[in-house]
């Protein structure tokens, strides 16, 4: 969700500008629908449209080539005095989603809350959630994201939540009710998800994260499951054009008896305004006894091309753990967003 101050920062920080200077004066492209409306300071509109394209290869196998049509929402909030709502609906190209309303609609969020204190820097809201784990990344299917079931793109869950915005300290904690956008209630996980992050500096900041969750039929495993995550991560920003971000988790499922471990390092350099070359790697492993390692690297670039749009190519290579046996994968994927 952008505010109007959050969409002008989009085009004068994120976007190429080709050699020209952004300056301070905020292009009306900036705005909502290209600045072609111009909403009420309460009312905040929104959409998002992703399409990808993707080949890959499992084993000795084909290459197999798919289009997908990743996202397309819309959402909106409302932001007067100390109340605060927003909900999205959209459509995907899939049945199943742990998002779904029903076949390929879905919401992915919808909450209502009241934020309080000193400069609003709480907010008490109730409603489907992004669940509060680990770093915030657009790419859901890393193995951090994956394995602690915490992305964006469809794992977030009912329940109440408290956030704490601050200076140099943000933190916030869910009481998890369960995703009832699916069913039966057996697949429904209930527990508590949080994290803490402490910037010490400008250019760092450090964190943990804990997420203890319980199903009577484990959506993976099939199994009664107590599922249990709790890690370190960390951005820092050494030079002007690098950051790099980190996450390491430890797992555990009472259903496997096993305790496992997820890590990730990513580095991302802005040689030029509006392009961004990253590379990601990764590891996991389930603790099941017999099971084996898997690895994972990425390579990418994204360019944030023209107003409310980027692109964004990536390379991913893994080595899939089945027991004792590896598999390699190979990934590309090319995929195009636009928001409004």
């Amino acid at each position: 969700m952008l505010t109007e101050y959050g969409r002008a920062q989009g085009d004068i920080l994120l976007r190429m500008h080709y050699g020209a200077a952004a300056g301070d004066d905020v292009p009306g492209t900036a705005g909502f629908l290209w600045g072609a409306v111009h909403p009420p300071d309460w009312f905040l509109p929104g959409g998002s449209v992703r399409y990808l394209g993707v080949e890959s290869k499992e084993g000795s196998g084909k290459y197999q080539q798919d289009l997908v049509l990743m996202q397309a929402d819309l959402w909106a909030a409302i932001v007067t005095g100390g109340f605060r709502a927003a909900a999205s609906v959209g459509f995907v190209g899939v049945d199943g989603s742990a998002a779904s309303i029903s076949g390929g609609l879905v919401s992915r969020e919808h909450w209502a809350g009241w934020a309080f204190g000193k400069s609003n820097a709480f907010l008490l809201r109730a409603g489907r959630i992004n669940v509060p784990f680990g770093l915030r990344q657009v790419e859901h299917t890393l193995l951090a994201r994956a394995t602690t079931r915490t992305d964006f793109n469809e794992t977030q869950q009912h329940g109440v939540a408290l956030a704490f915005n601050g200076v140099r300290v943000r933190a916030e904690v869910l009481a998890i009710a369960g995703n009832y956008q699916v069913s039966p209630d057996a697949y429904r996980e209930r527990g508590y998800a949080g994290y803490a992050e402490y910037a010490p500096l400008l250019n760092a900041a450090i964190g943990v994260s804990s997420l203890v969750t319980h199903a009577a039929r484990d959506r993976v495993w099939l199994l009664p499951n107590t599922r249990q995550a709790h890690g370190a991560f960390a951005r820092w920003a050494p030079v002007t054009p690098l950051v790099l971000m980190a996450e390491a988790d430890l797992t555990r499922h009472s259903a496997l008896s096993a305790t496992g471990y997820v890590t990730m390092l990513q580095a991302d350099v802005e040689p030029m305004q509006g392009l961004h070359l990253i590379a990601s790697g990764e590891n996991m492993h389930s603790g099941a006894r017999g099971s084996g390692t898997t690895w994972g690297g990425w390579l990418g670039a994204g360019w944030f091309f023209a107003p409310h749009a980027d692109a964004r190519f990536d390379l991913i290579h893994r080595s899939l753990a089945f027991g004792t046996v590896s598999v390699p994968e190979t990934q590309f994927l090319l995929q195009l967003h636009v928001y409004l």
